[in-house]
């Protein structure tokens, strides 16, 4: 009698080790970034991009911060992110200093321009700004 519950345990076990690999896999998976290079060949959908700032340019409007990001290819997008993003993470666009260099944002991609959604990294380093507090 003794063997059955032992058995029923160790299968217990084995299931909720092998729930746990894939579920850490999946996590795994899922955090890494895509490279712009990468990106330009993907379908649409919102992704985790790395790319480095070569150019920037606000909307006439002042609505949009219009970053561009090159992968490692050489591969060049548009990256969308609201003013009032930035503003409201790093204060007046006036005062902000954007500056060449490795950025990782988040965003949805249609096919032709990343519409960003949140700054992940790049906001120290291609800002020379601290953030506000809010």
């Amino acid at each position: 009698m003794k063997t059955k519950p032992n058995v029923r345990y160790l299968l217990m076990s084995v299931s909720l080790l092998a729930l746990f690999a894939v579920v850490g896999f999946y996590a795994g998976a899922s955090s890494s970034y895509t490279d712009v290079s990468d990106l330009v060949k993907s379908r649409p959908g919102t992704y985790l991009v790395r790319g480095d700032v070569v150019k920037w340019t606000v909307t006439p409007d002042r609505q949009l911060l219009v970053l561009y990001l090159k992968g490692k290819d050489g591969s060049t997008i548009e990256a969308d992110v609201p003013v009032s993003y930035i503003e409201k993470k790093y204060g007046p666009l006036s005062q902000v200093i954007i500056t060449n260099g490795e950025m990782v944002v988040k965003g949805y991609w249609d096919g032709k321009v990343l519409h960003v959604e949140e700054i992940l990294k790049g906001c120290h380093s291609a800002y020379e700004q601290p953030a506000v507090n809010s």
